[in-house]
């Protein structure tokens, strides 16, 4: 009858462990997310009053011969890919 008791316990034992587990894994997911939210704060958004024929009418061929491009934000942790995708070696069907 003692053990009886015992193993009844057990499962309610791994089930707090499981959640104990699963909470420590959403926390850490939560801190990174947070943390890549943080480096996004770079980004500007603003509006735009012109409209797209005046737009047309200043961008001449003389100006767009003479525009120079726009400084391209830098990415950082971007790891190159590295190798190839590997195909399989038998012949498709």
């Amino acid at each position: 009858m003692l053990q009886h008791r015992r193993f009844n316990r057990l499962p309610l034992v791994g089930v707090l462990l499981l959640g104990l587990l699963a909470g420590v894994y959403l926390a850490m997911a939560a801190r990174k997310r947070l943390a890549q939210s943080d480096e996004a704060a770079g980004v500007a958004r603003h509006s735009v009053d012109t409209s797209a024929g005046d737009a047309l009418k200043y961008w001449t061929e003389e100006r767009m011969r003479s525009a120079k491009p726009a400084k391209m934000p830098k990415v950082k942790n971007i790891k190159p890919l590295v190798g190839r995708k590997k195909r399989s070696k038998r012949p498709p069907v």
